[in-house]
């Protein structure tokens, strides 16, 4: 744990807190970090799944072959 000393906009900390259920600072603060936390990192899983699915489809889009081959840089 670290302690952290930050100035913070009462009314968003109050809105903060009643959409999380929280009751205290603290416990919004972490919340609220956690949801972003898990938020980012859900939408960078959904990219890699995306990545991985548009590199699957590839092959029945175009001739990996001639992509691999001198003569298509040439």
């Amino acid at each position: 744990m670290k302690r952290t000393t930050i100035e913070i906009d009462e009314q968003l900390l109050a809105r903060a807190k009643r959409a999380l259920g929280a009751k205290t600072t603290r416990a919004t603060v972490e919340a609220a970090l956690r949801c972003v936390a898990e938020a980012a990192e859900g939408a960078q899983g959904l990219r890699a799944g995306a990545q991985q699915d548009f590199l699957a489809r590839l092959g029945t889009r175009v001739d990996l072959h001639v992509l691999a081959g001198d003569s298509m840089w040439r």
